[in-house]
């Protein structure tokens, strides 16, 4: 096998009791698992967060809720994403919110309901500065009313996005024009349904924004941008593979495509089964690290699709040993946030794109 993933789902438990602490006691947890829980196994990872203590599943697609229903996942869920019209039957027929926002789209919705003679859930989302899907804030208010016209569809909540978490002139600028529409909707008296807007690093730093709920993703996998909030997370996800091949390189030969890599002194050079293909980045080439036998040692070399190296020199290893690429190996640990860092990127991007072939192997003391 090139490579396996270890899902320690009590880390999941740990994180979910560190967002329990900063919330108000009533306020709910949306747990997002959307993009195969991001890269940690759809199902199993959703069923542990949801027995866990979330309230709530946040996924991204009709496919990904159809596969937790199908899983016998009985909690409400939530799709965050787009929804093809010609799937607007599976919305009902599995009993899966939706998200609101778009009236043309909510009327083929209600047309889609009504031939069932059924009702669908919604979700309305509100556009406070994101400029991604959502009601401008503006019309948001008025466009609610027009929804609640609709007899075959029902508002189970309302919410928005936060668009960077640490410009907190700009939160606090979303966050007004949120409340500005509850305010209004309220004046009408229109009975407001569950609210959220929060999700990860603005659930902690501003308890402002906690409203009924919040939306934990990135959290629930160990990650927050929030140096003093990472510090209280455990990281859920462990990549590795082994080594399958070492050979001697000389002096000024060079490792891998473009030669972008020539060995400044002999050196033992070990091949590990794993490259892009697999969702291991190709930009941390010559940048990031690996654990073998609980050292560090460099990933030297351009990575390649299916295949990368690393230099072991000095290192007791043989073919078979394993190496860790993403976790922990006896004292030393490789995060998420680590190889983000030397990619220019996101944890979210390094671990949502591991790719779903690799298994997956789960841990639940």
């Amino acid at each position: 096998m090139n490579a396996t993933i270890d899902v320690n789902l009590n880390a999941i438990v740990h994180n979910l009791s560190e967002v329990k602490k900063i919330i108000y006691p009533e306020t709910k947890i949306i747990g997002v698992v959307k993009s195969n829980a991001y890269g940690h196994g759809l199902v199993e990872t959703a069923r542990a967060v949801w027995t866990s203590g979330a309230d709530i599943l946040a996924v991204q697609s009709i496919e990904e809720a159809v596969e937790l229903r199908v899983n016998k996942i009985r909690s409400p869920i939530l799709i965050l994403g787009y929804v093809d019209q010609q799937d607007f039957y599976k919305a009902i027929e599995f009993d899966i919110t939706l998200t609101a926002y778009d009236l043309d789209i909510l009327y083929l919705l209600h047309l889609e309901a009504k031939k069932h003679n059924r009702w669908v859930r919604v979700d309305f989302k509100v556009d406070t500065g994101m400029n991604r899907l959502g009601f401008k804030s503006y019309e948001a208010a008025e466009k609610y009313q027009e929804v609640l016209k609709f007899e075959h569809i029902r508002i189970e909540g309302i919410h928005s996005h936060f668009a960077a978490p640490k410009d907190k002139e700009f939160c606090f600028q979303q966050l007004k024009e949120f409340q500005n529409v509850l305010f209004y909707l309220q004046q009408q008296k229109i009975q407001i349904p569950l609210v959220h807007m929060a999700a990860t690093d603005t659930t902690f730093l501003y308890n402002e924004s906690q409203f009924d709920a919040v939306r934990i993703g990135q959290g629930l996998y160990g990650y927050s941008d929030i140096e003093k909030f990472q510090e209280k997370l455990q990281p859920v996800l462990t990549l590795k593979s082994q080594v399958v091949s070492i050979k001697r390189v000389a002096k000024g030969e060079s490792v891998s495509y473009d030669r972008i890599y020539k060995a400044p002194s002999s050196k033992k050079i070990a091949i590990v089964p794993v490259g892009y293909a697999d969702g291991y980045p190709r930009s941390l080439s010559n940048k990031s690290e690996a654990l073998v036998a609980g050292s560090r040692v460099k990933v030297v070399g351009k990575i390649c699709m299916n295949a990368l190296m690393i230099d072991v020199t000095g290192v007791k290893c043989t073919v078979g040993d394993e190496v860790v690429l993403i976790g922990g190996q006896k004292e030393e640990f490789i995060s998420a946030l680590e190889l983000a860092k030397l990619g220019e990127t996101i944890p979210r991007e390094i671990l949502s794109r591991l790719s779903s072939g690799i298994p997956r192997e789960y841990h639940f003391k």
